[in-house]
């Protein structure tokens, strides 16, 4: 696994990939697949560690995965401690800056004769949607994989009015004690995220993304996405789904506050004729915190269909 800080669209950029750097050549004589895994928010590559080494495990060698963080979620390390003062250009960090910095990932790094494949969770699956309307990035892409999809009315969701009802009031005093927390020595943060893991699900392995998401900067960014994603994210996008749906594969849950079962049953009323899966083992929708090895080989044995169709 080799990961860095790279600028995409003006910002440092963290990029973890499994397979060859995104600066190699890909391998000679072999099929050029390559995956791309669009990130929920938190946009924090470090979360999705287990799932693309997993993914990976059951890929061909020569293909590698690649998985791009939002703008603005990972700070560069001379910045871990940044004070309130540091909130950089919001429209870096808003929806529309967000769909830019993948454009730019995607068309600056990915081979023009590369077949591409792109794995979206939770809003990364809007992100491929809209990416799907650039005509240079959809006759590139082979399949989009669209996990935990939050690509219709946020708001009028459990989590949605969750969100909006207390969290959106608590945020600035979650602000403030997160650049508290940021000010504490390293050794004593890791301890309170790991006493506070065990009694909230956290595993040991997301000490790390959650010590990079306990930043005032990041936090204030992830919050300033969220809140738009609930105002835009709202009438299913019908047309990009009908035009593209022999390249689309869904996968719902069946107890995800933020994707109920009723838009899983929605789009296949719109749509019959899409590729939508609902999940048979109740995984939630953070299934990177717990079943993140799991959802890889499922997102694998689809991609392996895939690369086999195309050899045949």
């Amino acid at each position: 696994m080799q990961e860095a800080m790279i600028p995409i669209n003006g910002v440092p950029t963290h990029v973890m990939t499994q397979g060859c750097w995104i600066e190699e050549d890909l391998a000679p004589g072999g099929c050029k697949d390559i995956v791309v895994l669009i990130t929920g928010n938190p946009g924090i590559p470090e979360f999705y560690k287990g799932f693309i080494k997993s993914l990976k495990e059951k890929l061909p060698s020569e293909t590698p995965v690649w998985v791009v963080g939002h703008a603005g979620h990972v700070q560069p390390p001379k910045l871990l401690h940044a004070k309130p003062s540091d909130i950089p250009d919001k429209q870096l960090y808003d929806m529309k800056g967000q769909y830019d910095h993948k454009m730019q990932f995607i068309k600056k790094y990915v081979p023009k004769d590369a077949r591409l494949h792109l794995v979206g969770h939770s809003i990364g699956s809007w992100f491929i949607l809209n990416l799907l309307r650039d005509e240079e990035i959809e006759q590139r892409t082979v399949k989009c994989y669209l996990l935990f999809p939050t690509i219709e009315n946020m708001l009028d969701t459990p989590n949605g009015k969750f969100y909006t009802s207390i969290v959106s009031w608590l945020i600035p005093v979650l602000l403030i004690f997160t650049w508290i927390f940021s000010c504490f020595p390293y050794i004593l943060q890791f301890y309170l995220v790991r006493l506070f893991g065990i009694f909230y699900g956290i595993p040991a392995k997301s000490i790390k993304a959650v010590l990079q998401l306990l930043n005032y900067t990041v936090l204030n960014n992830v919050f300033m996405l969220a809140n738009e994603e609930l105002q835009r994210v709202r009438e299913l996008d019908h047309n990009v789904i009908e035009k593209h749906a022999s390249k689309l594969w869904f996968y719902y849950g069946t107890r995800d506050g933020w994707v109920p079962v009723s838009y899983y049953e929605n789009l296949k009323a719109c749509h019959p004729k899409v590729d939508a899966v609902l999940c048979k083992r109740r995984f939630y929708h953070s299934f990177v915190l717990n079943n993140d090895v799991e959802m890889g080989y499922i997102v694998a044995d689809k991609i392996n269909e895939m690369i086999d169709q195309s050899h045949s």
